[in-house]
């Protein structure tokens, strides 16, 4: 039976100025026809059925977060990230936290990398109607090597199978690696391709862990078994290696220089910086428990981010959307929609711009035949906001001003789900922040 969303201002994804929304039509999980525009209002087509009023309200895709680890499960630390928790525990944690991520209007997600499988694990059982949760498209663990994102650990451990990266070393075992990942069902393989400031890598994010050749290698077999790539760079040279070796898309690239922007600028390859994690710490990271270090760390890093990303959009980079959510500072179904503000705020953007980067953009990462704007033919995936996002961006932040949520044409249950208890083995192993001298506790206690 169709159905129709009538009335509010419409804004469809595309980059277009909002239209007044005579009606829009949903046929099964498809949107119909969409009556919008200025002018006398298109009637409804006889004996149509509504399904929502959306007058004073505003009707737009959903949002779509183009860095989100389901694996992770709010992670406090490397330990909680790498370490506790099956691969069973990990995907039925899975499908509870992708129901908070549906609920905060995000009805596609992609996720560059976790632990196992659990994130294709989770993407399959949503996909056979077994829980609700938005449209994942789902990586495994990092294609990492020594030096890169995810070698936390020193070399006499390695990485555990169940952490978030797996060392590849050489050309064959790198295409292995490719195919393994392929079968077991991946829609995309992610790279870290550099190191990481706030981890131990040697250089932090500034050093390239791969070079250019290593990952022709890992692209072109992807390529080849008909699979995206994707891949963490932070450094500028990194992100010359990925325009090189023919990378889909990059995330970070926080770290890269004016020339090296316009280089990746007209290889046309999109960005996703995933400001959101970092600007969380920055702002944040006292209320949660981080370290001065930490958050001066955080503050440095963003501010070499804002003036590397400005330029780089101004100039040509296509920007996405993506929080980096599964850490305890970007827990899922809260943070979502700052990026979005970030992008304002941070990067320059119009409220419209800011939201093309979060669907229409960011649908490159998932599945942008059929999401990321409203129009004909494509999924039903959509918002009715309670107010005009245009007029202030962060409304989208705050899930008592969506008024409805539509996933493949039928509304979401807005219900929160219970609150999720940590168990005891889940926390991290450090004991203490800083040395506990007699002279401080003297000087403490008088």
């Amino acid at each position: 039976m169709k159905r129709y969303i009538t009335g509010g201002v419409l804004i469809d994804g595309t980059g277009a100025e909002p239209r007044p929304l005579h009606w829009l039509e949903i046929d099964g999980d498809r949107i119909g026809e969409i009556a919008a525009g200025d002018g006398p209002r298109k009637p409804l087509p006889h004996g149509a059925v509504v399904a929502q009023d959306a007058s004073g309200k505003t009707v737009m895709p959903g949002l779509i977060d183009a860095h989100c680890h389901i694996s992770y499960g709010v992670a406090r630390g490397i330990e909680e990230q790498d370490l506790f928790g099956s691969a069973e525990y990990r995907a039925i944690r899975g499908v509870y936290h992708s129901r908070h991520v549906l609920q905060a209007g995000v009805t596609s997600f992609s996720d560059p990398g976790g632990s196992w499988f659990v994130a294709v694990a989770v993407r399959d059982a949503i996909k056979a109607g077994l829980f609700p949760g938005p449209r994942i498209s789902a990586a495994a663990r990092y294609m990492s090597t020594h030096a890169a994102l995810t070698d936390y650990f020193p070399s006499w451990i390695g990485t555990p199978r169940s952490g978030v990266g797996v060392l590849t070393e050489g050309a064959a075992q790198m295409r292995n690696e490719v195919r393994d990942q392929v079968k077991n069902g991946v829609d995309f393989i992610k790279i870290a391709a550099s190191g990481e400031s706030s981890v131990l890598t040697p250089g932090g994010g500034s050093v390239p862990a791969f070079g250019a050749d290593e990952m022709r290698v890992i692209v072109d077999e992807a390529h080849r078994l008909g699979r995206r790539v994707t891949a963490h760079a932070r450094s500028g040279q990194s992100v010359m290696d990925c325009v090189d070796a023919g990378i889909d898309w990059i995330m970070h690239a926080d770290f890269m220089d004016r020339m090296q922007a316009d280089r990746l600028a007209a290889s046309g390859i999109p960005c996703c910086p995933a400001l959101t994690f970092t600007a969380n710490i920055s702002d944040w990271g006292h209320i949660a428990g981080c370290s001065q270090s930490r958050i001066d760390r955080f503050k440095r890093d963003l501010d070499k981010a804002v003036v590397n990303l400005t330029y780089a959009w101004k100039n040509g980079v296509s920007m996405m959307c993506g929080t980096d959510s599964g850490f305890a500072v970007t827990p899922y179904g809260e943070w979502h929609a700052r990026e979005l503000e970030l992008f304002c705020t941070l990067l320059g953007m119009s409220p419209l711009q800011a939201i093309t980067c979060g669907t229409k953009n960011a649908s490159i990462t998932v599945d942008a035949a059929n999401t990321g704007t409203l129009q004909t033919g494509k999924f039903a995936d959509l918002l009715v906001v309670d107010g005009d996002p245009l007029a202030d961006i962060r409304i989208l932040q705050d899930k008592r001003r969506l008024a409805a949520i539509y996933l493949g044409g039928k509304p979401v249950d807005q219900t929160p789900p219970p609150p999720m208890q940590r168990w005891p083995w889940e926390r991290s192993l450090q004991i203490s922040e800083r040395e506990l001298f007699r002279e401080t506790v003297d000087a403490a206690v008088t």
